[in-house]
């Protein structure tokens, strides 16, 4: 099992979902061995001018493959976008995977959730909409922490002191820092050398990153409609494996 396996889980069935999700699979793996590669060892150039950008590589393609876990038609939309012979790599797409609609929502969260004179369009199914928290997230959370009752170690009692009602704006915040973070390292968006990625924001960019997505990771495979989840005992063991991987 392997830090892949968390995020995309596993399948022998074939088809459009998954297939992608295997597709996605592989550079999930390729950029988080790296990231661990750089986080394990002596800091270094490479690890300063490359660690940023393999790290954002997987916080996206992770987050991508979560959302077509959890929403396949959404996976299954961009993978026969991209392999149609119309898709141009230099065109902006509308309908493309986006940062700021498919991971984050596009607008504050509504007062009412379930008023009746909401438009089905604009109600968001991102990973961190108030929908997918109140539909996914929470009673994931609240299944593995009664999951874990029994278990030991502290990445398991760090999942135990989560609160629920609070863990997917408190993730939401964290990403969206990740990113922006992650972004100046990969576009090298500095023009003084003082501000330039150093070693302990490199790390800790790695380190928290690496954390939160194998969290919710874990947590996806107690959302019974999440599509390709491990057993749920295989499932912790993998999380905790992976932890033990990294200081």
């Amino acid at each position: 099992m392997s830090f892949s396996e968390l995020i995309c889980g596993i399948s022998t069935e074939f088809g459009v979902a998954n297939n992608t999700l295997d597709h996605l699979a592989v550079s999930i793996t390729r950029f988080s061995d790296r990231a661990v590669k750089y986080l394990n060892e002596e800091f270094s150039e490479e690890a300063q001018n490359f660690g940023a950008f393999c790290t954002r590589v997987v916080l996206e393609n992770s987050c991508a493959a979560l959302v077509g876990r959890l929403d396949t038609f959404r996976l299954m939309y961009l993978a026969e976008f991209q392999g149609r012979g119309s898709f141009e790599h230099g065109r902006p797409s509308k309908s493309g995977f986006r940062w700021t609609g498919d991971v984050l929502p596009d607008d504050k969260p509504v007062q009412e959730m379930w008023g009746v004179e909401h438009d089905v369009s604009r109600v968001s199914r991102a990973l961190f909409s108030q929908y997918a928290d109140h539909m996914y997230w929470r009673p994931g959370l609240e299944a593995l922490i009664d999951f874990t009752s029994n278990y030991n170690g502290d990445e398991i009692d760090e999942i135990k002191n989560i609160d629920p009602e609070k863990y997917s704006v408190i993730m939401k915040g964290k990403f969206s820092s990740l990113y922006s973070t992650l972004s100046k390292g990969v576009h090298w968006d500095f023009f003084v050398s003082s501000v330039v990625l150093d070693q302990d924001t490199i790390k800790e960019s790695i380190r928290e990153s690496l954390i939160s997505l194998s969290t919710l990771g874990l947590i996806s495979h107690f959302v019974p409609t999440a599509y390709r989840s491990l057993n749920q005992q295989v499932a912790v063991q993998t999380y905790q494996q992976f932890r033990k991987a990294f200081q």
